[in-house]
């Protein structure tokens, strides 16, 4: 009965209130008692029993004059006039006296149950970390004020918040950038894909490196330049050999030509890679396997990082390398896959390295050997083959980082507003691309993305030959397959169920950030950018059309524009189904 009378209230006002001979009050659970409320508050019975039921919902006044009539106290005060017409009149002082409950100090009023005060108080860690102590504060002061909300030395704060001179002095460091230097200091699992300083400093400073290929770049048949960036992990270097083992036996392979069927040993490969996470013995064996396969494969070392996590550098690389050679198409590979694709790395990797894949800027500028839209635009594995064109629309990749991780702050503070929803998938920092899950996003990130991919839609034969499998590969634009990738997803048939329930339902997929609503914010935030109007994105997305519309006209705030439209029209919607079963009746 609740639920029916917000609407009916909220819908058609007094109107909304049923009669009181209506079959609804015996239909409905606890019907009789919401007639009787009804009946003493008419169209307000919902919102009067939410204000009696819970008392955390309350007006901040008590009498009825008051809430009805609030300038009658205006009258008051002539009662002071011969006060207030004195040569020296008073001073006029409003003093509104509360006797809250217990308790009332400082000390004691830190908030939370018992256990956890106590828990913070003997923990300096824990109390550093406290949202609701200094962190906290800080976030939303700098978030507020930027350079403004760093409070001076001398400031209150540091003296009375738990562990105030420990941020003291890391704002003395850092500024306004001191609470996000602690995450990335404290907690390894979110940190930067880039370890040089210079790199993220200067991120050009690499162009110089690739005119040293000049003339092997300017031969009739130049080399596929391909990018592979290789990961030791230390909890799993035997599988990660093995997939660099296997990727070499792709890269000596050399390009597979789609045409005659075969692979074409007279182009051969130009190398650039780094090394994360290697040791001496790491290194040289990588160092071993160039020289065994040098008469078809050029290599040259960019990099050798000791952080695991250092697995950017590598496509900054390859950006850089699109800022001198616009005209060129890049490969990119990795043996950083999830342990869903390990048995898929020679497939993935002759794939995006076939002509089969290679781009063009008419219908295909990134290709891969499957592309799915959701949870966000990507190629499987992250190995793509990219017009250098594309490539050169896109922030430099430690710039990207630094946006796409103040993108996902700005949409947890969203959804958090119920500006979007998160039916599909839960929000996480993979997803989201804060830190260095960058890296998965930014090649996909820009409007101008025309995507294509070329692994078969529909077999999973993984035990063929590398050549078997090749020509069973066809070209398509996509989308083409199931929109999200297997690793992303718990069970294929739930994840089909859910999703076709979020589709259909309109109230959700309109604000869902999977869909288009959180494509066009990260488009708008990002680049300030949308798709063109024969984008596919308007096409495989839920209402896409009237999305386009509406971002075209209001921004960012389309979402809110849309939700109103469709509010109002499912409104009427049901006003002329009530209307119709009234009829009918």
């Amino acid at each position: 009965m609740a639920g029916n009378l917000v609407k009916w209230f909220y819908l058609y006002g007094p109107e909304g209130v049923p009669s009181q001979d209506s079959w609804v009050w015996r239909v409905f659970p606890e019907g009789q008692r919401w007639k009787e409320l009804v009946g003493q508050h008419g169209e307000n019975a919902v919102e009067e029993t939410v204000k009696a039921s819970a008392p955390r919902f309350h007006s901040a006044f008590v009498s009825e004059d008051v809430r009805a009539a609030p300038d009658t106290s205006l009258q008051l005060f002539h009662d002071d006039d011969g006060l207030l017409s004195l040569s020296n009149p008073p001073l006029v002082v409003f003093y509104q006296i509360l006797f809250p409950p217990a308790p009332r100090r400082i000390e004691a009023n830190l908030g939370g149950i018992r256990n956890a005060r106590l828990k913070l108080l003997n923990s300096p860690n824990l109390s550093f970390r406290e949202y609701y102590y200094m962190a906290g504060n800080l976030v939303k002061w700098f978030y507020l004020y930027g350079p403004e909300g760093v409070p001076s030395q001398d400031s209150w704060v540091w003296r009375v918040f738990p562990e105030g001179q420990r941020w003291k002095e890391l704002v003395g460091q850092h500024g306004e950038n001191a609470v996000e230097e602690t995450v990335k200091a404290s907690a390894p699992r979110f940190h930067s894909a880039f370890v040089s300083e210079d790199v993220r400093a200067a991120p050009d400073t690499s162009l110089q490196l690739f005119h040293d290929d000049d003339g092997l770049l300017s031969l009739s048949n130049p080399p596929l330049v391909v990018f592979y960036q290789i990961l030791f992990p230390p909890d799993n270097k035997e599988k990660a050999l093995a997939a660099v083992k296997s990727q070499f036996d792709v890269l000596s392979l050399g390009q597979f030509d789609n045409e005659s069927g075969t692979f074409d040993q007279n182009r051969k490969i130009l190398l650039y890679y780094t090394i994360t996470g290697g040791r001496v013995q790491e290194v040289d064996l990588i160092s071993n396997l160039c020289k065994e396969k040098s008469d078809r494969i050029t290599c040259r070392q960019r990099g050798n990082y000791d952080a695991e996590g250092v697995y950017g550098e590598n496509v900054h690389h390859l950006h850089a390398f699109c800022n001198v050679k616009p005209s060129y198409h890049v490969v990119y590979i990795t043996n950083r896959l999830d342990d869903s694709l390990a048995t898929k790395i020679k497939a993935i990797t002759s794939a995006v390295m076939s002509t089969m894949c290679l781009p063009s800027e008419e219908s295909c500028n990134v290709c891969g050997a499957e592309f799915y839209p959701l949870p966000f635009l990507h190629f499987t594995g992250n190995m793509f083959s990219a017009s250098c064109g594309y490539v050169n629309k896109l922030m430099s990749p430690s710039t990207f980082e630094n946006a796409m991780t103040d993108v996902a702050g700005a949409a947890l503070v969203a959804e958090m507003k119920e500006t979007y929803t998160t039916k599909l998938f839960p929000l996480g920092t993979r997803i989201l691309g804060s830190y260095q899950h960058s890296i998965d996003h930014w090649i996909g990130a820009h409007p101008d993305l025309k995507p294509c991919d070329i692994a078969p839609t529909s077999t999973d034969k993984l035990d063929e030959t590398i050549l078997d499998q090749m020509k069973l590969y066809s070209r398509a634009p996509a989308p083409r397959r199931g929109s999200a990738s297997p690793g992303y997803l718990v069970s294929n048939s739930e994840w089909r169920e859910r999703e076709s329930k979020s589709r259909l339902k309109r109230t959700i997929s309109l604000r869902e950030y999977y869909y288009l609503a959180g494509n066009i914010f990260r488009w708008k935030r990002l680049y300030d950018k949308l798709p063109n109007a024969n984008s596919w994105v308007w096409e495989w997305f839920p209402d896409g059309q009237l999305w386009e519309l509406a971002a075209r006209t209001s921004g960012e705030n389309a979402v809110n524009v849309l939700a109103n439209q469709l509010s109002e029209q499912l409104a009427l919607e049901e006003k002329l189904a009530q209307q119709l079963a009234i009829k009918d009746t």
